[in-house]
């Protein structure tokens, strides 16, 4: 009798299974699961990313003259590095939202909802929904674009002109299709929808340009002046720190004469994000050089 009524209990259990009404810790650990599943594929897709982006940022990069006085170079280590960064943060960002919104229809389909009619009415809801998010979708079209196109990324030194009453400029931290964060000088974070950038100054791309000008009283030897500042730039150029940093040659020409003085204007081609330091180098020695020959700055 035993035997029989366990075997009836067993069936019992088996036809309440079948039936739809199984145990309450079933759909809880089946929303479980899913999760941790979902979990794991964004973890391993995102090791993938990162290994790949790794790898291509190993490959040599070839070079493009662009200057016939500086090989400037289009695929070079830092700019591939940062378009590769660029696109490992939208690579991860699209991983997690597709993968997060399976697991959510998951989810929606073992509680019992109808995830079918949801679908089919996704299409109507996204007309609807389209009026309303016109600017939602301005912002994604055009981070595309603008990845596609190469116009700046992660660690390139932007102006984003102006957006809405300020000047958005600084070094970009982060790239999204929907919005690019850039961080100012005075250290605080822009986070710039991509539909409201209508232009895009990028400091950081091809080669920078170090300036320095300098203004002396009048009646100066302009061309030993000129013969100066020239040594002091080939001095520099010589040095350890700056042989890389200065792509070619620096001219050295009279940009204004007035009655308050003589302007002369130093410039010179230098790697990206190098202007500013080569530019603060020459000043500091123009400086000495010209109070070491009595030349009168105003």
């Amino acid at each position: 009798m035993a035997a029989i009524e366990t075997g009836d209990y067993a069936d019992s259990v088996l036809i309440t299974a079948a039936s739809g009404t199984a145990s309450p810790l079933v759909l809880p650990l089946r929303i479980v699961i899913i999760l941790a599943v979902a979990v794991l594929l964004t973890v391993v897709l995102r090791f993938v990313v990162s290994r790949v982006i790794r790898r291509l940022s190993a490959l040599p990069s070839r070079e493009l003259g662009v200057h016939k006085n500086a090989k400037i170079v289009l695929g070079q280590p830092h700019r591939m590095g940062q378009r590769l960064r660029t696109f490992q943060s939208v690579l991860n960002s699209t991983i997690a939202i597709v993968i997060g919104s399976i697991a959510l229809l998951m989810i929606l389909a073992e509680v019992g909802v109808a995830v079918a009619p949801l679908l089919a009415s996704a299409g109507v809801v996204g007309v609807a929904l389209a009026f309303g998010a016109q600017s939602l979708v301005r912002d994604i079209i055009s981070g595309v674009f603008m990845l596609v196109e190469d116009q700046y990324g992660v660690g390139d030194r932007v102006d984003l002109g102006s957006t809405g009453a300020t000047m958005a400029s600084g070094t970009v931290e982060q790239v999204a299709l929907r919005i690019t964060t850039v961080r100012d000088d005075d250290g605080r974070i822009w986070h710039i929808r991509n539909g409201e950038i209508m232009r895009v100054a990028n400091e950081s791309q091809g080669w920078s340009s170090a300036i320095a000008q300098v203004q002396v009283v009048p009646g100066t030897d302009i061309v030993a002046t000129r013969e100066l500042m020239a040594a002091v730039s080939a001095q520099l150029r010589a040095e350890d720190g700056y042989q890389g940093a200065i792509l070619d040659d620096p001219e050295v020409r009279v940009e204004e004469i007035s009655g308050a003085g003589i302007t002369l204007r130093w410039s010179v081609r230098t790697q990206p994000g190098q202007q500013w330091r080569v530019a603060s180098a020459m000043r500091r020695r123009l400086t000495t050089a010209f109070a070491e020959h009595d030349i009168e700055l105003v």
